[in-house]
C-alpha cells in the first residue's frame, strides 16, 4: 500500500471513527441535557469536518470546492478549539463566583476563536488580502496551541479542588502530544516539503486515544455526581424521617396531653352541673316550703298592713321559685347524657295542665287564661314541651296587667303544628334572640308587678325547640302584647272543636 492510499485510508477511518463518537454524544446530550455533552458533541464535530476536509482537497473536486474546503479548515479548527475550551471549563467546574480570573480568561479565548472565523471569512469575501489571510491562520495556530496549555494550566491550578479534576491531567497526555505534532508538522509544511502521512496517522491515533478517555472521564464525573447526589437524598430522607418521627412524638404527646385535658374538662364539667342542679334542687324545696308557710299565715290575717307585707313577701318568693326552676331546667339540659324521650303527646291534657298550674298566678293578677285547641297531637319530647309551655306561660303573666287575658292556642297543617302563647301586656323585643347573642346573657326585666325576668327561660325555650327540630317565633308590639309561636314538624295531626 503506497502513502497516498495510506492517507485516505487513515482519513476514512478516522473521519468515521469521530463521525461516531460525535453521534453518541450528541444523542446522549438530547436525553441528558448536560451541558458538558453539548460541549463534547462540539469538540467531536470539529474534529470530524476537520479531518474531512483531506477527502475534498485532494479529490476530483472542482477548484471552487477545494479552494472552499482549504479557506474552511481554520473555521473547523476553531470549532474543534473551540469546544475543547468549553468541554474543560465544564469539566474543571470554572465559573465566575469561584475562579473569576480563570472564567475572564476562557472568556477572552473564546471571544478570540469565535472571533477568527469570522473575520477570516469576511477578509476572504471582501478584501481578499492574502498576507492577512496567513496572520490569520498564524494566529489561529497559535491560539489553538496556547488553548492546550491554558486547559493544563487550568487542571494543575485546580488539581485538588474535585476529586477527578486529577484524572483530568492525567488523561490530557494524548491531546497534547497530538496538538504538538500536528500543528508543528503543519507549520513546516508551509516551508519544507516532506512526507507528513505517518506523522497524520500519528494524530489520529492520539486525538481517537484522547476522545475515548474523555468518553470514559464524562462518564466517571457522572457517576461520581450520580453518587454524591444520591449520598446527599439519603442524608436529607434520614435528617427528614428523623424530623417526621420527632414531629410524631410532639403531636403524639400533645394529642395526649389534649385528650387527658379534654377529660379532665369533661370531669369538671359533669361535676359542676350535677352540684349545680343538687343545689337548684335543694334551695327550691325551702322556697316551696316558705311560700306554703305564707299562705297559711296570710290565709289566717285580717286585712292590714301585715297582710299587705305578706303578699309582697309571697310574690319575691314566688320569683326566687320561679328563678330557680328556670335554673333547674337549664342545668338539666346543660348535663350530658339527656336524651330525647319523644312519644305521642295529648296537647289537650298538656294545656289543661298548664292552665291548672298556673292558676294561681293568674288570679292574683285577674288574668284569664284561654285554651283553643285546633290540634291534638304532637310527637315530641312531652317532658321538654312542659317546660317550654311554663316558660312562656309564665312570662305572658308576668308581663301581663291586672284583668287581662293570655291565650294558649294550638293549630296545625297536613305537617306543621304551631303551639302558640299569646299576652296582650307590655310587649318586647322581637329580636330577642340575636340581642341575648350580642351581649352574651339574657337581658332582666321587670314585670307589671315588679316581678324579675332573667330570660333565662326564652334561651331554655329556644334550645329544647331546637333539639325537638322545631323553631322559636316572636312577634311583638310595645304596649299590645306578645305572641310567641312554637313550630314542629308532625304528621300526627287532628283537628277539634274549640276549647275555652
Amino acid at each position: 500500500m503506497n502513502s497516498i492510499d495510506l492517507r485516505y485510508f487513515a482519513t476514512i477511518v478516522f473521519t468515521a471513527i469521530f463521525c461516531v463518537f460525535g453521534i453518541y454524544h450528541f444523542v446522549s446530550y438530547l436525553v441528558l441535557r448536560y451541558k458538558i455533552l453539548k460541549y463534547y458533541f462540539i469538540l467531536i464535530l470539529g474534529l470530524t469536518l476537520h479531518w474531512s476536509l483531506y477527502l475534498i482537497i485532494n479529490n476530483s473536486f472542482s477548484a471552487q470546492i477545494v479552494f472552499i474546503a482549504d479557506k474552511a479548515s481554520l473555521t473547523t479548527a476553531m470549532i474543534t478549539t473551540f469546544g475543547l475550551l468549553m468541554f474543560t471549563k465544564n469539566y474543571l467546574n470554572i465559573s465566575e463566583n469561584n475562579f473569576p480570573i480563570l472564567f475572564k480568561i476562557y472568556k477572552i479565548f473564546t471571544t478570540i476563536i469565535i472571533g477568527l472565523p469570522v473575520a477570516h471569512i469576511l477578509n476572504n469575501l471582501i478584501t481578499k488580502f492574502d498576507w492577512l489571510n496567513d496572520v490569520f491562520v498564524m494566529f489561529a495556530a497559535m491560539t489553538a496551541m496556547s488553548s492546550i496549555f491554558l486547559n493544563i494550566f487550568s487542571g494543575i491550578q485546580l488539581y485538588k479542588t474535585e476529586k477527578f479534576n486529577r484524572y483530568y491531567l492525567f488523561s490530557y497526555a494524548p491531546c497534547l502530544l497530538s496538538a504538538i505534532l500536528y500543528i508543528s508538522s503543519w507549520y513546516l509544511k508551509r516551508y519544507v516539503d516532506f512526507d507528513a502521512n505517518l506523522i497524520v496517522l500519528i494524530t489520529s491515533i492520539l486525538v481517537t486515544l484522547q476522545l475515548i478517555l474523555f468518553s470514559i472521564l464524562v462518564g466517571y464525573k457522572f457517576k461520581t455526581i450520580e453518587e454524591d447526589s444520591l449520598k446527599i437524598q439519603m442524608d436529607v430522607n434520614k435528617i427528614l424521617i428523623s424530623e417526621v418521627e420527632k414531629q410524631t412524638k410532639h403531636l403524639q404527646i400533645a394529642k395526649e396531653d389534649l385528650i387527658n385535658q379534654n377529660e379532665e374538662l369533661e370531669k369538671i364539667n359533669k361535676l359542676k352541673n350535677k352540684l349545680f342542679s343538687l343545689l337548684t334542687h335543694d334551695v327550691r324545696g325551702p322556697l316551696n316550703n316558705v311560700n306554703s308557710i305564707i299562705e297559711m299565715i296570710e290565709s289566717q290575717l285580717e286585712e292590714s298592713e301585715l297582710k299587705v307585707i305578706l303578699k309582697k313577701l309571697k310574690n319575691e318568693v314566688n320569683d326566687r321559685v320561679s328563678m330557680i326552676n328556670v335554673l333547674l331546667e337549664w342545668s338539666y339540659k346543660q348535663l350530658e347524657g339527656v336524651t330525647l324521650n319523644k312519644k305521642l303527646c295529648d296537647l289537650e291534657v298538656l294545656f289543661k295542665s298548664i292552665k291548672k298550674e298556673f292558676k294561681r298566678m293568674a288570679d292574683d293578677k285577674a288574668i284569664e287564661i284561654e285554651l283553643d285547641i285546633t290540634c291534638r297531637e304532637l310527637v315530641i319530647d312531652e317532658n321538654m314541651l312542659k317546660v317550654m309551655l311554663r316558660n312562656l306561660t309564665s312570662n305572658a303573666i308576668k308581663f301581663s296587667e291586672k284583668g287581662q287575658k293570655i291565650i294558649l292556642s294550638s293549630q296545625c297543617t297536613s305537617n306543621i303544628v304551631e303551639l302558640r302563647v299569646k299576652d296582650f301586656g307590655l310587649g318586647m323585643n322581637a329580636n330577642w334572640d340575636n340581642t341575648s347573642k350580642n351581649k352574651n346573657s339574657p337581658s332582666v326585666r321587670e314585670g307589671t308587678h315588679g316581678e324579675k325576668g332573667t330570660g333565662f327561660g326564652l334561651m331554655i325555650t329556644k334550645d329544647f325547640a331546637e333539639m325537638n327540630n322545631g323553631e322559636v317565633l316572636c312577634k311583638s308590639e310595645p304596649n299590645r302584647g306578645t305572641e310567641f309561636i312554637l313550630r314542629f314538624r308532625s304528621s300526627t295531626n287532628e283537628s277539634i272543636n274549640p276549647l275555652v
